[in-house]
């Protein structure tokens, strides 16, 4: 091929794309790629509900009463510690 007819090919591609393409609605699409973004990008920018603090932890030196009374257990009634076991049998 001759250079004078790969320009003309070239210039006939470009003229059939830009006469292809609806700008009009290219831009419509674009503008409205842009508005979904902008909404997204505000969602992640915006908590969706307050952060809570986080709790404490517990005492160490706290004591608590569990009262145990007609509860199994085994060992010594009188025992200076007892230790309470919790479970779900479901």
């Amino acid at each position: 091929m001759q250079l004078g007819s790969i320009k003309h090919l070239l210039l006939g591609a470009l003229l059939l794309a830009a006469f292809g393409c609806n700008r009009s609605e290219d831009a419509k699409k674009m503008d409205d790629i842009v508005a979904r973004l902008e909404r997204i990008e505000k969602k992640l920018d915006t908590p969706s509900r307050p952060t809570l603090p986080r709790p404490t932890e517990p005492d160490s030196k706290t004591v608590y009463a569990v009262p145990v009374d007609g509860d199994p257990f085994v060992g010594p009634a009188v025992a200076k510690v007892t230790l309470v076991e919790a479970s779900d049998f479901a």
